[in-house]
């Protein structure tokens, strides 16, 4: 493979704010400004609050301005899975403008993944836990509204899932079968069924949870619908998350379609595969960046969330060694398209509220996901 075959295929976009780059810096593709930003901030172990929500870095209009939040970059840069190394090559390497030689040095793994690890138990179970839920989704119907400290102090209750109630939903306060929630709740097990969700203290299993069950279901949600070849999430019974009603209020509709239509649009654009998706869920829970959580939860989370991106990181490069690397920092970045949900969420009741029911439910659980001021 020649030298500019590889220069002209490596990913020349920062990943953090979407200037110029031109390789790999502590594993993920950015400019220098970041790269020198990361180095600086682990090193002075920034601790500043943003004023803005802790959004300054979502959307895709970086290109024209660079937000001066630190809070906000810095999170950014853990999120897409910067890593600082202590040792001294590592540390040359990164002080050091990259090279497309260096970038490609940098991402070919050490270990090939072949077919075996595909069927390991490692996958084998992430899928049966994606199975689960998915299973438990199709027939879970329960009217409950627990806070997520109550489901914390539960164990798990996916037996209770899996036995239906017969509720007329219309005949409830909350109108309509609330998917949302129920999704949530099962994202919420999916948690609880990992391995280190015992080793976390109480208070981090609540923060937890509050900050990446409802990304994880609505992710989950739109690699159902997409398997299933459908433009939009739909309920796992094949039919509309909403009522026609609904669809036939314009400004309803509008907000609604958005909702179920952003989450699906990179994945239908990437194809993304099953193994990938389900790495990249785990990525998606594991998130150290979390504020609040002590620093043996954020150690746990960070060592677990390393594993899964390498992990993804060499699928990509075993799958196409030249489109990899941007590969890789695409599927990364739907973690981030997925924060505008918790807002697409608040605006999607607020208009159910105005044009439909004034008093239509919403329940704990997305009340505290949606928050403006909870960190993701």
């Amino acid at each position: 493979m020649s030298g500019t075959t590889i220069s002209s295929d490596r990913p020349n976009i920062c990943a953090i704010c979407h200037q110029k780059a031109f390789g790999y810096n502590y594993e993920v593709v950015s400019c220098n400004a970041c790269k020198m930003f990361f180095r600086r901030a682990h090193a002075e172990k920034i601790d500043d609050f943003c004023k803005k929500g802790g959004k300054c870095f979502d959307g895709d209009d970086l290109l024209t301005s660079r937000p001066k939040c630190r809070s906000c970059r810095y999170k950014k840069c853990v999120n897409l899975g910067m890593r600082y190394h202590n040792s001294s090559e590592s540390q040359t390497q990164s002080d050091e403008e990259p090279s497309p030689k260096q970038s490609v040095v940098a991402v070919v793994p050490q270990h090939i993944i072949t077919q075996a690890h595909i069927d390991s138990t490692f996958f084998q179970h992430l899928h049966a836990l994606n199975e689960t839920r998915y299973n438990a989704y199709c027939v879970i119907n329960i009217c409950e509204d627990p806070s997520f400290c109550d489901l914390v102090a539960q164990g798990s209750k996916l037996s209770v899932y899996l036995r239906p109630q017969e509720i007329e939903w219309e005949n409830t306060e909350r109108k309509l079968k609330p998917w949302g929630s129920l999704g949530v709740l099962l994202a919420v097990e999916v948690c609880k069924g990992l391995s280190f969700y015992n080793d976390l203290l109480l208070s981090d299993r609540v923060l937890l949870l509050k900050n990446v069950a409802f990304k994880s279901h609505h992710l989950s949600v739109a690699y159902d619908s997409f398997i299933q070849k459908k433009g939009r999430v739909l309920a796992p019974t094949g039919t509309e998350m909403f009522p026609d009603v609904l669809f036939e209020i314009p400004k309803c509709r509008e907000i609604i379609m958005d909702l179920l239509t952003s989450p699906m649009k990179p994945l239908m654009e990437l194809q993304i595969t099953e193994s990938e998706y389900l790495l990249l869920n785990m990525i998606v829970i594991c998130n150290p960046a979390i504020q609040g959580m002590s620093p043996s939860g954020q150690d746990l989370l960070s060592r677990h969330q390393q594993v899964y991106a390498r992990i993804l990181l060499q699928m990509c490069m075993v799958s196409n060694p030249r489109t990899g690397p941007g590969r890789y920092a695409a599927i990364l970045a739907i973690n981030q398209r997925l924060d505008r949900q918790s807002v697409i969420t608040n605006r999607v009741v607020q208009c159910l509220r105005e044009y439909w029911a004034p008093n239509f439910f919403f329940s704990k659980i997305l009340t505290e996901a949606c928050r403006s001021d909870v960190y993701y």
